[in-house]
């Protein structure tokens, strides 16, 4: 251990002696402190724009005045999605799936405001974040601490003379290691005490009731990340002739790792799984609930069957004569029929956007970028399967809120009376405020198993790779 220690000492003195790796760190630490302060100020303002939009939205939907229930409904509200404390943090897809919705009756709108539409399309290339710095920016400066590793010790000569007294491999990889694992901490530390400390502070626990146990994860996964970076940049030196080849050797495969394999991927998942466009979309639907999902029972036969249904429950020979107004029950039941066709077409759509991420999951085990770039925007609720349960989630508040409209209209209205009635702010009352709560963070995790395991296989495959060598060094000396 002692041995250990002495070798992780002299590569941090020699690491700060070299000024490129000394003005690398100041970079990075000066654009994770910039990305922190960015996205806290950016957070701080859409978190307050959302909770006033979404005061004034619940005021306007109590305050409407007297009116048809029907008429409320399609008055509507909208809904927001609440930013989240961990976003600052990584932005991940928030900036493209939009922040509000429109409620209504009879229709399930598209979500409206996507930062991304103000941007060039420069956003394709990212956004600078503090989980972009971590995820592609530290790997670089890993590969500039740690392309000499082994291969000036044996340019050199010293790596002879420390064998020669009695110092085994293990010793001075595992030195090495820690050296620069060491270097890296005194890097991020500072900045995971100031994000900890910021979340700490920030109540957002009615939209993200586990922010802490989400931060530790966060944490957890990025050493074990920037761990196997280390690792392999270090295994590299040591199968490597000269540092030229091996500073060449860690680029290639940090150009592969960071960008070719990536888009590769997302390419192969739009060629294998292509996405049907909105038009064609909003079509299907559209046309399933008119003709019906069989093609044969269309809209028109489905609304006389039901007036049979009713005529015969109530044994009465006109629905004038039905102690409640049908005009309410066939509203609710066509709503009832396009969710279902909705969620049919939905539903069909989430598994193509599920077998696209599945080959970028299964693509991890290939690069480790994917596999944490993936579970970063899960744990700070910014990814696509928090997006996805938030749609549904404002789905059924849509869902609930058109139904209590429509059975209202049915229960105290009469048949062919629409202007004649008007319910009031009682009724708008017994629609709830919305409020949404993220998946939790052990749910997450789950829907990351694949990007979860692929971190441990490279994390065994890097050990592994690095106990042969110490064995087998003999022969590259």
């Amino acid at each position: 251990m002692n041995t250990i220690l002495l070798i992780a000492k002299k590569e941090i003195q020699i690491a700060i002696r070299q000024r490129l790796i000394t003005a690398l760190a100041i970079v990075i630490m000066s654009l994770l402190s910039v990305a922190l302060y960015a996205g806290y100020v950016a957070y701080d303002q859409q978190r307050t724009l959302i909770e006033q939009a979404h005061e004034d939205n619940r005021k306007e939907w109590l305050e409407q005045g007297d009116k048809h229930p029907h008429i409320a409904a399609h008055y509507g509200t909208f809904v927001f999605k609440p930013k989240t404390i961990l976003s600052l943090f990584d932005f991940g897809l928030d900036t493209y799936t939009g922040t509000s919705v429109y409620l209504e009756a009879h229709y399930q709108h598209e979500f409206m405001f996507r930062p991304a539409q103000a941007h060039s399309s420069m956003i394709r290339f990212g956004e600078l974040s503090a989980a972009l710095v971590f995820q592609v920016l530290i790997p670089l400066l890993i590969i500039f601490l740690a392309f000499q590793a082994f291969t000036q010790e044996r340019e050199n000569g010293t790596l002879k003379l420390l064998v020669s007294q009695g110092i085994s491999y293990t010793p001075i990889i595992w030195g090495k290691i820690l050296a620069y694992l060491s270097i890296l901490l005194t890097i991020v530390v500072p900045f995971f005490i100031v994000a900890f400390v910021l979340s700490a502070l920030v109540n957002d626990s009615d939209s993200i009731p586990d922010v802490g146990l989400r931060v530790f994860f966060l944490i957890l996964i990025y050493l074990v990340y920037l761990a196997i970076f280390v690792a392999f940049s270090v295994w590299v030196s040591i199968r490597s002739s000269t540092g030229r080849n091996s500073l060449l050797t860690l680029l290639t495969c940090w150009i592969l790792f960071m960008i070719i394999i990536p888009k590769t991927t997302a390419n192969f998942g739009e060629s294998f799984y292509p996405l049907p466009s909105m038009k064609i979309y909003r079509e299907a639907i559209q046309r399933d609930i008119k003709n019906g999902l069989d093609n044969r029972t269309s809209k028109t036969v489905r609304e006389e069957k039901l007036k049979e249904e009713y005529l015969k429950r109530y044994k009465v020979d006109s629905i004038h004569k039905l102690p409640l107004n049908f005009e309410g029950v066939r509203m609710q039941k066509g709503e009832d029929y396009g969710n279902m066709v909705y969620d049919i077409h939905k539903d069909s759509l989430i598994d193509l956007f599920n077998r696209q991420n599945r080959i970028s999951s299964l693509s991890s085990f290939v690069s480790p970028y994917l596999a944490v770039r993936n579970l970063s925007m899960g744990l700070t609720a910014t990814d696509l399967n928090t997006s996805i349960h938030f749609q549904r989630e404002t789905e059924n508040y849509r869902r609930e809120l058109v139904r209590k409209m429509n059975n209202d209209m049915a229960q105290n209205s009469k048949y062919g009376e629409f202007y004649e009635y008007k319910a009031n702010k009682n009724l708008w009352e017994t629609v709830k405020d919305f409020q949404y709560t993220t998946i939790t963070g052990y749910d997450i995790l789950s829907l990351y198993f694949i990007e979860l395991l692929s971190l441990i296989c490279w994390g065994i495959f890097v050990f592994v790779l690095l106990s042969y060598s110490s064995r087998k060094m003999k022969l590259v000396l």
